[in-house]
This record gives C-alpha cells, sequence and structure tokens, in this order.
C-alpha cells in the first residue's frame, strides 16, 4: 500500500482525500502490480493511518 500511496503522490495528490480517489480509480491490472486487491482498496482512513506510522503506548 505505501508503493501505491507513493505513487499517488508523484502523481500531484497529495492529500489523504486525494491519495484515496487515486487508488481507489487505477486500473485492476494496476493495483494488482502495487500489491494491492482490487476489491479492497484502502480507505482514506487506512492511508492517514500508514502515513501516520505506528502509535506509542503509555
Amino acid at each position: 500500500m505505501m508503493t501505491a500511496a507513493v505513487c499517488a503522490v508523484v502523481a500531484g495528490y497529495h492529500s489523504y482525500t486525494a491519495i484515496a480517489e487515486w487508488v481507489a480509480d487505477v486500473p485492476a491490472t494496476t493495483a494488482l502490480a502495487l500489491g494491492i486487491t482490487p476489491d479492497r482498496r484502502p480507505s482514506k482512513a487506512m492511508i492517514r493511518r500508514l502515513f501516520a506510522g505506528p502509535r506509542r503506548r503509555r
């Protein structure tokens, strides 16, 4: 999923919403090449969590 997000940013999509829309709109063959199952694309929330990194425990 990180590869797909990086591709979206390189293509000019910079917000979480824009990246999620780019991932949702790529053809199924491209999604597969990026390691994403075409019928289970990541949501905006998932992309935000990806970029946020791991949460620290207290």
